[in-house]
């Protein structure tokens, strides 16, 4: 039986799963990435990611939601804050342009 979804543990420093998530899209299999936050924690502190959501007047979660869900990921949040989710789930009240994908894929490196 086919699986439906893959549910990893998605690090910043490992290139966000990229083989993983590339395997699931050419199977029709969806992505759930978890501890998008906490695993990256260090990356998300960069000067780039700060630059980043100042511009686009987001936070740093927002803009890792918003990067899982324009790369093919279905993200996942553990949040137990009614405040923190309105604010993860306003992560789709936005784009990220190919060069603000790049970034975030590069934030490790």
């Amino acid at each position: 039986m086919k699986p439906a979804f893959v549910q990893n543990r998605c690090f910043a420093r490992y290139g966000w799963d990229a083989e993983v998530r590339a395997f699931c899209r050419a199977h029709g299999v969806a992505y759930q990435g978890f501890s998008l936050l906490t695993a990256n924690a260090r990356e998300l502190s960069r000067p780039a990611v700060a630059a980043l959501a100042k511009r686009l007047g987001a936070t740093e979660a927002q803009l890792v939601f918003r990067f899982a869900q324009q790369s093919s990921m279905v993200p996942l949040t553990g949040t137990t804050s009614a405040a923190h989710m309105k604010e993860d789930l306003a992560s789709a009240a936005f784009e990220l342009s190919a060069e603000d994908l790049r970034t975030i894929e590069r934030v490790a490196g």
